[in-house]
């Protein structure tokens, strides 16, 4: 026991202040989640703060809202509320730094402690969560906010709490829509199982009621998130916010969750490159594949898939899916963002899998040095 306490102060204290050095001057902008909870402390739904500038947001009878699910609003309002001058990002290095150490708790569930060790600073270092962490703007924070719950869940159901693990479910659910599909993982393994079952569904599904009354509370309509108007002003920007528009100027966008995104979306997944010019080679605004970037994750990827794997990678599967169909593969980002929804369920194949050979090893560390050098280009991009 004192052995895995001394283990997560190093992971947090190290993360944190890795994350921290890397980006000591943050630019702190888009940082929409925190005028969320000052409304939400104000006890109404729309901003009236929000800066003119801020993309994603809906405007309606003169009021501001966000399409985005609540919770990272929800944990950010508590802070807030004690100290009003802290910024979104310096919670981001927080949440981060909380989420390698949750890593670290549930990867011992899955193999040793030195595998799991090394797997948590992967994590942390190797994969897109680095970038996520140390940037911290909207669509980043609610990544965290969302990891940090699905990790919890995920301890909470190996541990048999079922009813708890559903509640975490749900948490994660209501920070980033698409891992509703990693129920998939938690139906399948509990499918032998009624009463452990019941007892997640009667967490897992609170999630719905939350999502319509904070959608009423918005839009008079229980089925209204913002979304699709979101997607109509980007369509309108005429600017090249996916690949197809750079390649084509005025290639139309395909439609906000459609079918024909999920070859751009794999592309973007896998294999897309970093951007050559004649002075330097710098990530690509778009995303980079983790052939590139992550190249150790790719182990998790390989079939045939065994027993609980199996579970596992239709769950990532059933998520993915519904990133994939998504109009934007992301922006302004190292790697691809939306891997973040479904990486929990990869690392645990990964941790199944690793095992500290030198190919392995080797990918794990050429993994933490392209992420870092992502980062550092990220930042000097001012992304």
């Amino acid at each position: 026991m004192k052995k895995k306490i001394f283990f997560c102060l190093l992971i947090f204290i190290s993360t944190f202040l890795i994350y921290k050095f890397i980006y000591p001057h943050p630019r702190n902008w888009y940082d929409h989640y925190k005028y969320l909870a000052q409304a939400f402390l104000a006890k109404r739904v729309d901003m009236p703060n929000l800066p003119q500038f801020y993309h994603d947001k809906v405007e309606i009878g003169g009021k501001v809202y966000l399409p985005f699910p609540p919770l990272p609003a929800l944990v950010l309002a508590p802070i807030i509320y004690l100290n009003s001058g802290i910024t979104q990002q310096q919670v981001s290095l927080l949440v981060g730094a909380l989420n390698v150490i949750l890593v670290f708790l549930l990867l011992l569930k899955f193999t040793n402690l030195k595998n799991s060790l090394l797997l948590s600073y992967f994590f942390a270092f190797g994969t897109v969560f680095f970038w996520a962490s140390v940037v911290g703007t909207a669509w980043y924070f609610a990544h965290l906010v969302a990891i940090m719950f699905f990790l919890l869940s995920l301890i909470a159901f190996k541990k048999k709490s079922f009813l708890l693990a559903g509640l975490f479910f749900s948490f994660a659910v209501l920070s980033r829509y698409p891992i509703f599909l990693g129920i998939i993982f938690y139906l399948l393994e509990l499918r032998k199982d009624k009463k452990g079952l019941i007892k997640f569904l009667s967490g897992a599904l609170i999630c719905i009621p939350i999502q319509f009354i904070y959608n009423y509370l918005r839009f008079g309509n229980f089925f209204q998130t913002g979304y699709l108007e979101v997607y109509k002003n980007y369509i309108n920007m005429n600017y090249p916010f996916t690949l197809l528009q750079l390649i084509k100027p005025g290639f139309p966008y395909f439609g906000y969750l459609d079918p024909r995104n999920i070859p751009l979306h794999l592309f973007t997944f896998l294999f897309m490159p970093p951007v050559i010019n004649l002075k330097n080679l710098v990530p690509s605004p778009y995303g980079m594949g983790i052939i590139f970037t992550t190249p150790l994750l790719l182990i998790a990827l390989k079939p045939p898939f065994k027993k609980i794997e199996k579970s596992l990678i239709l769950g990532a599967l059933g998520i993915a899916g519904v990133d994939f169909l998504h109009y934007m593969q992301g922006w302004v980002q190292f790697g691809y963002r939306f891997l973040l929804d479904f990486l929990p369920l990869l690392l645990i194949i990964l941790a199944l899998r690793f095992k500290p050979k030198k190919l392995l090893i080797l990918l794990l560390v050429f993994s933490i040095l392209v992420n870092t050098w992502g980062v550092i280009w990220g930042i000097k991009l001012g992304w």
